[in-house]
């Protein structure tokens, strides 16, 4: 379910860039026709202003105008309106049917959170043995994991952190030694004695920028020793 609802988001956000593209070329060559325009009519008043016309003459001239050419022009015009109105409503009725898809898509993400949330805690802390049971095997259902002490609701990043996904070593525990050390398996128990190096502290921080970004805290994790852990 989720990766389909995350195929359609993507086509449909291809697609809205690919019409924003066609809607600013036809803009460009629509200003570019006006100025066009422009130019011819300024150089009209010019060659009127240049052979010294009279008011007089002038209205002599338009009053002689055959009806026809009037005509002509009024159907050149309203030809011209009818071809840019129409031009913009296939535009209006993409935009119309991209605002549905998007109360849609919306819809379905709340729906997404309604059924992932989980009450944050202040004061009472998690336990891993608790944490452990929001890993991801309800699909809809809240993900926790916990890292550097905090623990994270990322029902949001389910593609990375549900059963079979890459990180999904990651979920319903105390995550902090493998995100520090960018491991996607179990240490050793040689390895646990070690404590984090500089450089693992520091990606730590990056992880947690991110998390904290991007995820829910829901609270903290009991027993956590930044000492011993990160």
């Amino acid at each position: 379910i989720t990766s389909q609802i995350t195929s359609q988001i993507t086509s449909r956000r291809l697609t809205k860039k690919t019409t924003s593209l066609h809607a600013l070329s036809a803009m460009t060559n629509f200003i570019t026709h006006a100025i066009a325009l422009l130019f011819l009519f300024n150089q009209s008043v010019n060659a009127f202003q240049t052979t010294k016309f009279t008011t007089k003459r002038v209205n002599a001239f338009v009053r002689h105008v055959e009806p026809q050419v009037v005509a002509i022009g009024a159907a050149v015009a309203i030809a011209g309106g009818a071809a840019f109105w129409l031009s913009g409503s296939e535009d209006r009725a993409k935009k119309s049917k991209y605002a549905d898809w998007e109360r849609q898509e919306n819809e379905i993400l709340r729906e997404r959170e309604s059924l992932a949330y989980i009450a944050p805690r202040d004061e009472e802390p998690w336990t891993e043995a608790e944490i452990a049971k929001f890993d991801g095997s309800d699909e809809t259902g809240p993900l926790l994991f916990a890292a550097n002490g905090i623990v994270f609701n990322a029902w949001k990043g389910r593609h990375f952190y549900g059963p079979g996904c890459e990180y999904h070593i990651f979920a319903g525990r105390d995550a902090t030694r493998l995100l520090a050390k960018s491991k996607l398996e179990e240490e050793t128990d040689e390895e646990r004695k070690v404590p984090l190096t500089i450089a693992e502290r520091a990606a730590l921080e990056g992880w947690m920028w991110t998390f904290k970004n991007k995820y829910e805290i829901v609270g903290q994790l009991e027993g956590h020793d930044p000492e011993s852990t990160a």
